[in-house]
Parts: C-alpha cells; structure tokens; sequence
C-alpha cells in the first residue's frame, strides 16, 4: 500500500467529564453574643459560591463556601440578620487521567431548611448542587486531498466554531460604598448581594481586555428607625485576561461570577457607620473562538484499486447568535395578608432553560421572589413566591443541532403595590448567551490504495444503462459503479446530482 493523501488538521472542544455533584449542608450553629435572640425567623439564604477548582491526575477538587444569612427578628419585632460560613469540599473522578484540560463549574441551592433550636442555636439542613465540565482542545488530522486521478473525492464544507484558547483569572474588587447624606448611620446590615455582567470584550493578540460592572445592593437597619434602608451602587471593572492562542480576528465569549463577597460597615473617626467597606472575588472566564469553513472530504472511492478509508466522527460546533439583551418579567403577585409596606424585595434565578422552535429561541425559568413588607399592625412579614420568566428571541437555524447554557443576571427589581394584598412585581434580566448548532459529520482520516488488488471490470462494456430513482444522488450511483461522478454529470446533460423523479442514464465504465 502506498501513501497518497494530503491531511490538514482540525480543532475542536472534546468534553472529557460531564456530570452533576450533590454536596450536603448539615451545620448548626449559635448566634454570637452581639446578637439578639430569636423570635421568629423570616429566611435562611444559602449563596453557594466556587472558590478554587483543580485537577490532579484523574481527581478533580472543587472548594467552596456556602454564604448561610439568618433573617429573623427579635422579641421586640425588630429585624435582625447573621452571616455564617460553611466551607466545602468536593472530589470526583474521572476514568482517565487528563493533562491540560479546562473545568468549569456552576453551583446552586436545591433546598435549606432551618429551624431554632433555642432562642441562640440554629440547625441548618439542605443541599447544594454542582454540575462540573472537563473539556480540552483537541487536534485532529483529515484527509483534506488525494494525489491520484483515479481517486473520487466527494468534497464539502463544515460550518465550524473553532476553538482558539480558554482562559481564567480571578479579579478582586475593594471599595468602599457611601451612602446617602441624608440616610442614617449603619447600625447593622439585614442583607446585601452583587451580581456581575460583562459589558464589552475586546480580543487583542493572547489578550482579552474586559469590561463589565458588578451592581450591589445592600439592606441595612438604623438605630432607632423602624424602616430599613436601601443602598445600591454600581462598580465598573476592567480587566485583561491572557488567552493563549487567540488573535485580533477572533470573538470571545466571556462569562463573569462572584466567587466571594463580604460586605462590612465601616465606622469613621466620628463613630458614625457612613459607609460600607467590600471585598469581592470574580471569576472571569473567556473562551476565544474563530468562525471558518472548514474544507473536508465527506466520502471517497478509487475507480482501480481496493481502498482502505478510515473515518473519524467529528462533532463541529458554531456560534450562530451571541444574544447580550436586557428583558423585563412582570408579575402580580397576591398575598395573604394586608400590606401597608415593603421593607426589602428582591429576586434570585431559581432555573433557567431554553428551547428552540421554526424562528425563534425562548428562554424560560423560575424566579424566586422574597420580600419583607410591613402589615397594617406595622409588624413584618416575609414572603417567598415563585414566578415564571420567558424572554423570546428570533433567531435563524441551519442543519445543526442548537443548543446553549442560558446565563442570567438580575439587574433590579421593583414594584408597585396595586391593593391591600397585592402587588406588581417587576424585574429586570440581563442574559448574556451563546448559541451553539452541534452536527456530528463523519470524515476521512487516512485512506490507503492497495495497487497490488485492482477492480474487477466487465471489459465488453462501455456503458451501462441505469435507472436512477427520485432522491437519488449522482455520487452514490457512481460509487457503485466504480465510475466518474463528473462524466456521468456530463454524458447525461445533468445539471443537479439529485434527481427529482425517475430517470434512464448511462454510466461510462473505463
């Protein structure tokens, strides 16, 4: 056998592991001395947040902390709040070792559940999830071209993100947040969050220069005023992220999350809390990526020799839509009792998921809506409802499978109360999402023309009549006949390969 083909190679994302984790919270704990005790608890947030990910052969290690926030009140009705810490560590395996890949993961609550033992201890149970992705670039070689004339080659194009470099790095932020001149002093924080959103990536040579914004929102209670206060800042960060491999001609998708936050009051010479101190850790993931037409060789056969073809299954994956939107979920929601207030309301992404349909993507989940209001007894309340979100978007599809991994921040979240016991919820969502059509195709990597076993040939014919089906194609008829798919094209004055109904043909046989 000898060797005639010409190869280039491909690139693509070869996921290694996929798989879902479920870590416990088991944890009870007593409230320090410069809290008061309970009366009644309102709320047991749980933020689970990745702090550090390895690999370690075929290990991988994920590190975490779940941010536990007690909301309760006290014997005389007044708000109170304690943050507690619950470190976690979570290992796996995977069948084989792996070198230079990536990982990425995603954690969320699935459920807490708290009780008050005593006026000062608390017994938390619940659980967390945490779905875990090893991917690394792999390299793949294709026959791209065949040095004989007797070989028949039936070339195509493949559509085709491809994968330029992946990278991480973590960001902090400190700052210090000032609240209003005419808001009272801190006295204590009831509860805060941040959410991060990209706002613009910028590809210059192995560099990612990022620009985004992280907004906070802090609830805190003032000495001897019964209403809580409100103060939301907006933070801008720029960051450039190394990204080895990609260019100025390249798109890069770039994805933010809070690792850690610790938000303190920060007490001034005067003894007065005027400000807040923050402390943050983000995750800022990029993925660089090229879009090319890739030129491959779907099918081939020789008209003289026995061949030996090889074939390799290539999923080809292409960004179609980069969908970087703000949209608005409105909802009225009835409570059970009479409200005359709203202390605090707030929302978090509960589920998220996305379908496809003729021209256009839905992206559609839960939120969970919290909100602590005041009845008309000026006694607070708190409330937990679920609402449903769906954001349409139009969008084109080719032959490709679609598919993306919806991420969903929440800008704000207002209302209006419309009666005694309802009211108008209105939320505001940026999504910043990638879509992705996967086609698994088929192509050749080796092929080996054996010179030593040529075909067999009816030597008194010079044609052959042939009658082709509807749906038939030129290049299998051809295939089956040893024969030219071009010649057969032009003997029969045919201008498409795919007949439409049932035609006689003549096929050459040299």
């Amino acid at each position: 056998m000898e060797q005639k083909c010409l190869k280039t190679s491909v690139y693509f994302n070869d996921t290694v592991f996929n798989d879902s984790l479920e870590q416990a919270i088991d944890v009870d704990f007593s409230l320090p001395d410069f809290c008061p005790d309970i009366s009644k608890i309102f709320k047991c947030q749980a933020e689970p947040r990745i702090a550090s990910k390895s690999i370690n052969g075929r290990t991988i290690t994920i590190e975490g902390v779940v941010q536990i926030t007690l909301i309760y009140c006290d014997k005389n009705g007044k708000l109170c709040s304690y943050e507690y810490q619950y470190p976690f560590s979570k290992s796996c395996e995977m069948q084989q070792e792996c070198q230079n890949a990536n990982i990425c993961c995603k954690a969320r609550k699935e459920y807490i559940n708290c009780r008050a033992v005593t006026g000062r201890k608390v017994d938390i149970h619940g659980a967390i999830s945490i779905s875990v992705k090893v991917f690394k670039r792999k390299c793949c070689d294709i026959v791209s071209d065949f040095d004989d004339e007797a070989v028949e080659l039936k070339r195509g194009i493949a559509n085709a993100t491809v994968p330029m470099g992946y990278a991480e790095k973590y960001l902090l932020i400190e700052d210090e947040i000032r609240i209003g001149q005419s808001q009272p002093p801190v006295c204590n924080i009831l509860r805060y969050e941040a959410n991060t959103c990209v706002k613009e990536t910028k590809v210059i040579n192995d560099k990612a220069v990022v620009k985004g914004e992280m907004s906070v929102s802090i609830i805190y209670c003032a000495e001897n005023i019964a209403q809580p206060q409100c103060v939301k800042s907006i933070i801008p960060f720029s960051q450039i992220v190394d990204v080895e491999g990609i260019t100025d001609t390249c798109k890069c998708d770039t994805k933010s999350s809070v690792c850690s936050l610790e938000i303190k009051p920060r007490v001034s010479s005067t003894g007065e809390a005027k400000s807040f101190s923050i402390n943050a850790k983000v995750l800022l993931s990029c993925e660089g990526y090229c879009s090319n037409e890739v030129a491959v060789i779907l099918d081939a056969y020789s008209r003289k020799y026995k061949a030996e073809i090889k074939k390799n299954n290539i999923n080809f994956e292409r960004i179609t839509h980069n969908i970087c939107e703000n949209f608005n979920c409105k909802k009225s929601i009835e409570l059970e009792n009479d409200i005359v207030s709203v202390v605090d309301i707030w929302s978090n992404v509960q589920s998220a998921n996305c379908k496809f349909e003729e021209d256009h993507m839905a992206i559609y989940g839960t939120l969970m809506v919290g909100m602590i209001v005041c009845d008309e007894n000026d006694t607070s309340v708190f409330y937990e409802k679920p609402i449903d979100f769906e954001f349409k978007c139009p969008i084109k599809l080719e032959l490709g499978v679609p598919h993306c991994d919806p991420k969903l921040e929440i800008v704000s979240c207002s209302y209006t109360i419309t009666s005694s016991n309802c009211i108008e919820v209105r939320v505001e969502i940026a999504t910043n999402t990638a879509v992705y059509e996967r086609k698994n195709i088929g192509l050749i990597s080796d092929m080996m023309l054996d010179e030593n076993a040529p075909l067999e040939r009816n030597r008194r014919e010079a044609l052959k009549v042939y009658f082709a089906e509807e749906n038939d194609n030129v290049w299998d008829i051809a295939r089956d006949n040893n024969a030219s798919v071009d010649e057969i094209m032009q003997i029969n004055g045919l201008s498409e390969d795919t007949f439409k109904s049932r035609k006689m043909i003549l096929i050459p046989i040299i």
